[in-house]
């Protein structure tokens, strides 16, 4: 019995225009244990939590009933929260 060979096929290898930018040396590269920086008090960022529609709504209508910004209310009640838990908070 004779095996049926498969024919080859021999395409050119792509060659590519562009190789970009050269390894950067140890010394450019930010090392994982030195990334030190923190959000400044200026950046808003998310707190990823949920809470139940019925809570946001009467918090809604506590901060527009009292005329004050949802923002400095939450802020307000976290820092009282915190206090009264024994945790001094930093601002």
């Amino acid at each position: 019995m004779t095996e049926a060979k498969t024919p080859r096929i021999s395409a050119p290898k792509p060659h590519r225009l562009n190789k970009g930018e050269p390894p950067q040396s140890a010394a450019d590269t930010v090392v994982v244990g030195n990334n030190t920086r923190t959000g400044s008090d200026s950046q808003l960022v998310d707190i990823n939590f949920k809470i139940p529609a019925e809570l946001r709504k009467d918090f809604r209508l506590f901060c527009a009933t009292h005329e004050v910004s949802q923002v400095s209310a939450f802020k307000e009640a976290l820092i009282d929260y915190m206090k009264k838990k024994g945790w001094t908070p930093s601002k």
